[in-house]
């Protein structure tokens, strides 16, 4: 996947600090997790759009 954009996201602190220690739990950076779970809540938007369409 090639990566285009940059996005700054303002987070209360304790859904930083969960997604912090999500990241830790699977040895990945916070920047991968944010793009993997953008990703799939994308896929899932796109797979609802069809379905409804």
């Amino acid at each position: 996947m090639k990566l285009k954009g940059r996005v700054t996201a303002y987070l209360p602190e304790e859904i930083q600090a969960a997604l912090e220690k999500w990241a830790e739990e699977e040895s990945r950076s916070l920047s991968s997790l944010a793009t993997y779970l953008l990703t799939q809540a994308v896929k899932e938007h796109q797979q609802k759009e069809k379905s409804s369409t």
